[in-house]
């Protein structure tokens, strides 16, 4: 008889043989289309040689690699196991002596000037014929020159005091490498600062960069032999810290180009088209005011309100000639989206010192319609699935009341289909919802306190929303919703606040809600209509670089705690008095091939005592609550079945609970991202994930279950955890992504699954899983 000794061996054996299977796929190249009876190009490897940190390393052999003539990079494609090399150019010796030309000028560039490169290549014959060849680039950059000193002589005392004055702006600083770029930036910095101050002929081309590597000093005869030890002394520190002298000198003395200038008459012409010939303008003369000139502004069609532009004109009569002002005038208006193009002449005047401005903006389109379709599903392998289709129509107009103003409406339908079997009807849900936006790109009304060079970033917002849901069997909800609001965008951070934001849902239970409730009385408390006057304040900031992304939001929303203090029936009856807060951050971090994504959330919402309808104290309403499962939250569940807390329900059938919700939710996600190939040149992209949270209650209320409210010590036990993996079709303007979940830990299943209750791994795989189609990337990246 056998022992079971020898299937382990067997096993183990298997592991490592599948282990080998796959390094050897993984390490396979397979050349196509390559040139028959030459060498050619298969592998170009570039050796750094010095002393440098690891990331200096990859930094400049990346850039080196960049330097690579065309002729000798062999570009792979990475498929799942192997990479494809197609089209292999041929190996030529000139363009490896080419190569070290350009590796030499970016050295050069960044600073070293001492290098060394040289290269070796090596021929491989494969069976079929193939003449690999593997070239080697060794490449000392030797020392990087670094700055030693700084100085501006501009021989012109305005300027002299410009520069000397703003040295802490400087790009360069004494000890920063003797590098192009950052030299470059100087230049322009003092370029933009000699034309923020009238200089507006002046050009980078009237300053020139002298610099020397070698102290003079070091050349001065001496016959004393104790200076003659120095000097070496010097020669040889030189050597081992090579240094350079920059100085940053005015060309010649220009006359004409060292006057200041002033800005004169503006004449603006906001349709300018070249159909507008032959057509009578009219003109009208706009702004100024006291120690201020009119804008001169001509139309030809009518479009547009004359007095919407002076806000929007940064030139003011008589005031200094400013680059930046000029730069301005034309950004903002490229950014109302009014206008496809928008030019700006600068005219001299002949034998003065002042410049007038012709500004000519040609309108985009004003109206603009667009449609699209969009989808998700829901599935379960036992409890059927739900799939999701809305279609959205929507049109904008660029120019609202001939005022700059962008209007948009939108009219959105859309169905969840759902297993006939299981919820007696084939549509479960249906919404219809219209939605319109008016967006004014400027403070309504102008408040006098918000700074000048802050006012572009303030727009004022006008929403009104409709919207009408058929929950199959449950409920039919009407909401209205309307608000007026600002934003402040600033850089990477968008700031808004809506005030007022006025609500109304109107609740019509359906026959299956009333039994559910007449078996679970508290849903009585969550399922209700009524009437929000609130307050939205919602901050978000983006940050980071190429490779390293982060985003933060955080959003409060208060109801009722003013208007709750007016009496009448109404109020009493229907206002909701509550104070919400959730903030999420997402953190993407990028690697040469894959990239890994964080994710937290948290949020929470408490209905005061003070709301005098009893049946809405005890927690929000429930279009207002959080929720989880679904394809960009707890994958492992479907939307809307997770929680509250470790409860234990039904999700059908009398005493059940079709739809979870809580006041509080808790969340954290993270997703390992790794490319698997470009099958039909289409991207295709793995993904492997974990997803923990849940939702609770915040307050007890009558009926609910002591383990459906949030304890701080019950945390751990009432978190689920999912885990599991996903495929992602990439098509540069769409993803589709499928993600197949496990629950790993369960806290509130059917009672049909009871046993596993916040057990780990307690489901078997053909119940605990679940499979999502989804749109582009979940949460934020």
């Amino acid at each position: 008889m056998l022992s079971g000794k020898p299937t382990t061996h067997i096993n183990l054996v298997k592991v490592i043989l599948t282990g080998c299977l796959l390094a050897f796929f993984a390490s396979c190249t397979v050349v196509k289309h390559y040139p028959t009876d030459k060498p050619f190009v298969y592998k170009t490897n570039i050796n750094l040689i010095g002393n440098f940190s690891k990331i200096e390393k990859q930094a400049l052999t990346a850039s080196l690699a960049d330097q690579l003539d065309d002729s000798m990079q062999a570009r792979r494609l990475d498929k799942l196991l192997w990479s494809t090399l197609k089209n292999p150019p041929v190996y030529d010796s000139i363009n490896a002596d080419n190569s070290i030309i350009f590796m030499r000028a970016l050295l050069n560039s960044q600073g070293y000037f001492s290098d060394s490169i040289y290269y070796t290549h090596k021929i491989d014959l494969a069976k079929d014929g193939q003449q690999r060849t593997t070239v080697d680039f060794y490449v000392r950059p030797g020392k990087l020159v670094k700055l030693d000193s700084i100085s501006y002589n501009m021989r012109h005392t305005d300027l002299q005091y410009l520069s000397d004055s703003t040295r802490g702006q400087a790009y360069i600083k004494k000890g920063d490498a003797f590098a192009k770029a950052p030299i470059s930036a100087e230049f322009d910095r003092l370029t933009d600062l000699y034309r923020n101050m009238g200089y507006f002929r002046f050009s980078r081309d009237e300053m020139v960069g002298i610099w020397d590597t070698l102290d003079v000093a070091l050349l001065t005869p001496t016959l004393d032999p104790f200076e003659q030890l120095e000097i070496l002394q010097k020669l040889q520190a030189r050597r081992n810290n090579p240094t350079a002298n920059l100085e940053i000198r005015l060309k010649s003395l220009d006359s004409a180009k060292l006057v200041k200038y002033y800005i004169g008459n503006v004449t603006l012409y906001p349709d300018y088209t070249p159909d507008t010939v032959g057509i009578t303008p009219t003109i009208e003369e706009v702004g100024g005011g006291p120690g201020k000139a009119p804008i001169r502004v001509i139309q030809h069609h009518g479009r547009f309100k004359a007095k919407i532009f002076p806000p929007n004109v940064y030139l003011p009569t008589d005031s200094l000639y400013r680059l930046r002002r000029y730069a301005r005038t034309i950004n903002r208006f490229n950014s109302l989206g009014t206008w496809r193009m928008v030019s700006i002449d600068q005219l001299p005047r002949k034998g003065t010192d002042t410049i007038d401005f012709v500004i000519r903006l040609s309108p985009a389109k004003k109206y603009s319609f667009n449609t699209n379709l969009e989808g998700s599903i829901n599935q379960n392998a036992f409890s059927g699935n739900i799939f999701g289709i809305g279609v959205n129509v929507g049109l904008q107009n660029r120019n609202f009341a001939k005022a700059a103003n962008l209007a948009s409406s939108n009219l959105r339908y859309g169905i969840e289909l759902g297993n006939a079997s299981s919820l007696g009807q084939f549509i479960q849900t249906q919404q219809i919802a219209f939605s319109h936006s008016i967006r004014m790109p400027r403070a309504i009304p102008n408040f006098g306190f918000i700074p000048e060079n802050l006012r572009d970033n303030f727009s004022t917002v006008f929403n009104f929303n409709a919207a009408n849901t058929e929950r199959r069997f449950l409920y039919n909800l009407t909401t209205l919703n309307g608000s007026w609001g600002y934003e402040f965008q600033r850089r990477k951070m968008l700031i808004s606040l809506k005030l007022p934001n006025i609500e109304y849902s109107s609740l019509i239970r359906r026959d299956s809600l009333d039994t559910l409730i007449k078996y679970n009385p508290s849903l009585r408390n969550i399922f209700t209509d009524g009437f929000i006057s609130s307050v939205i304040g919602s901050f978000t900031m983006s940050g980071g670089t190429t490779n390293r992304l982060s985003v933060f939001r955080a959003n409060v929303e208060e109801s009722g705690l003013l208007t709750g203090m007016i009496r009448n029936s109404f109020l009493d009856k229907q206002l909701y008095r509550f104070l919400k807060l959730d903030a999420e951050f997402a953190y993407l971090m990028r690697f040469p091939k894959t990239s890994l994504a964080f994710r937290l959330f948290a949020g929470a919402g408490h209905e005061f005592n003070s709301t005098r309808n009893p049946d809405k104290r005890y927690n929000l309403p429930f279009f207002k609550q959080y929720f989880a499962g679904g394809p960009n939250s707890m994958r492992a569940w479907s939307l809307r079945r997770l929680g509250p807390g470790s409860n234990i329900k039904s999700f059908q059938g009398v005493g059940s609970t079709p739809d979870r919700y809580g006041d509080i939710q808790l969340e954290g996600n993270v997703e390992f991202r790794f490319p698997l190939g470009t099958p039909f040149n289409i991207k295709l992209n793995g993904a492997v994930f974990t997803d923990i949270g849940n939702v609770w209650y915040m307050k007890s209320a009558p009926d609910r279950e002591a383990n459906e409210v949030f304890k701080l010590g019950r945390l751990w036990t009432d978190l689920a955890v999912g885990s599991g993996a996903g495929l992602r079709v990439d098509f540069n303007f769409l993803v589709i992504r499928l993600d197949y979940a496990y629950k790993v830990k369960d806290p509130s299943p059917a009672p049909a699954d009871a046993a596993v209750q916040n057990k780990w791994f307690g489901y078997k795989f053909s119940r605990g899983d679940q499979f999502q189609l989804g749109i582009n990337y979940p949460f934020i990246f």
